[in-house]
């Protein structure tokens, strides 16, 4: 590593240097760049035999992730930041679970450890549960493909807080399924094809009146596709609205926050 004091100033890259800055610095450091690997090598030689198994493996994690935000597309639009990289972090820490499996064909067994993605949060400012400050309940029943959701009575500066003077609000909850991602063959493979997710809206409340508690009933739509290798996933979001007449209420973007609220 060297530092860039005398000569042409300039960020990026030159024949084989690298130039750069670091967070918290002015100076300029220079790195010469080095010959990694190649293809070839990475796909047969013995060498690189761990860095196959932790690129075949990554790969699976991205498909969980993938499922995941299919079931929470209806809510997606509520995140302040991108929360894909860390839903494959969490999907990697149910992969290591599998003990059974080899190291590079170990499967993502949700229906087994879905569970560590509840209370999974879509925004890292103002969180769901920063906002709703008190818990709201849900129950999945597998048997009839359902889930019940129980929102709380709210009242604004108790237990609803919100950083804005927002005029309108209602929750959005979605339901779907999410597959096991297993290794079969060659690959790693979902254990089915998923359908899209159920939603379900309130009504727009005002945020000067009280909010009364209440029951949301969701169910999937294909009870068929329902299996032991897929689990039921709820999510649920709250949104901000502002008034443009008596009847209707336009949806402020960025503004709520949503969360994983229910896997089983």
């Amino acid at each position: 590593m060297a530092i860039l004091t005398e000569g042409i100033n300039f960020i990026g890259r030159i024949g084989n240097l690298n130039a750069y800055k670091l967070k918290g610095s002015d100076k300029i450091i220079v790195r010469k760049n080095t010959a990694g690997p190649s293809k070839a090598d990475i796909q047969s030689s013995p060498t690189y035999q761990r860095v196959r198994e932790n690129i075949t493996e990554f790969g699976a994690c991205s498909s969980a992730s993938k499922a995941i935000r299919q079931v929470l597309y209806p809510v997606k639009h509520l995140a302040d930041y991108n929360f894909t990289p860390t839903l494959c972090k969490l999907a990697k820490n149910i992969q290591v679970m599998d003990t059974a499996g080899e190291r590079g064909k170990r499967s993502i067994l949700l229906s087994r450890y879905g569970h560590l993605l509840e209370g999974f949060q879509l925004n890292r400012i103002n969180t769901f549960d920063s906002i709703i400050r008190h818990p709201v309940a849900c129950s999945i029943n597998r048997e009839t493909g359902s889930a019940t959701i129980k929102l709380p009575a709210l009242v604004l500066g108790i237990n609803f807080i919100t950083s804005r003077n927002y005029a309108r609000f209602r929750f959005v909850a979605t339901i779907g399924l999410v597959p096991d991602i297993v290794y079969k063959v060659n690959n790693y493979k979902s254990s089915e094809q998923t359908s899209l997710p159920e939603v379900i809206f309130t009504e727009w409340q005002s945020l000067q009146q009280s909010f009364e508690a209440q029951s949301i009933t969701m169910q999937l739509k294909e009870l068929n596709a329902l299996s032991d290798t897929k689990t039921i996933m709820v999510g649920i979001g709250i949104e901000m609205g502002v008034s443009l007449s008596n009847q209707v209420v336009e949806r402020i973007k960025h503004a709520g926050a949503a969360k994983i609220l229910a896997v089983g």
